[in-house]
């Protein structure tokens, strides 16, 4: 019994004209090589596209972000409520200083945690100031009183000693 395989049947697409088995391997490495050879340059090219667009997107940011802070700042809109009613027409910027105004009074309450940031801010620093001036008002009375005392002392053993002063 004899078996024969036609390679041209078994590497060959219907309609194509049949190619050889070496072709086949030819076409076969080129393909894989160009894949690979593709893979990298997409990796390169996205890579510099990545790097390109950071760069024009800090760029952008530079220029840009103050113009668009400043058109954010200034816009007009109009505040609604969580129940839906309308409050008067505003600015980011009027609210940011309505909002600090509104946080820059001293008000002291009950407890620290119901105070605003500012009142808190004035009581330390008051604290602190307060506490530096005790420091040096006791180191003072502290000298006078040992000058006081040494001197009321040394007077004391002079009389009792009978001598003059």
């Amino acid at each position: 019994m004899k078996i024969e395989i036609d390679l041209n049947d078994i590497f060959c697409d219907e309609g194509e004209p049949s190619r050889t088995l070496e072709e086949n391997v030819r076409i076969e490495i080129i393909e894989r090589l160009t894949g690979d050879m593709r893979k990298r340059i997409f990796i390169k090219i996205d890579e510099e596209l990545s790097r390109v667009m950071n760069e024009q997107i800090t760029l952008v940011m530079s220029e840009k972000m103050p113009e668009i802070i400043e058109d954010i700042m200034n816009v007009t809109y109009t505040p609604i409520s969580n129940y839906g009613s309308k409050g008067e027409p505003t600015t980011f910027r009027n609210e940011i200083i309505k909002s600090v105004s509104a946080n820059m009074v001293y008000a002291p309450k009950a407890y620290s945690s119901d105070e605003n940031a500012f009142t808190k801010a004035v009581k330390s620093i008051v604290e602190s100031k307060t506490k530096a001036i005790q420091e040096e008002i006791t180191k003072n009375v502290d000298v006078k009183f040992k000058e006081d005392a040494i001197k009321f002392a040394v007077a004391k053993l002079s009389e009792r000693l009978g001598l003059k002063a």
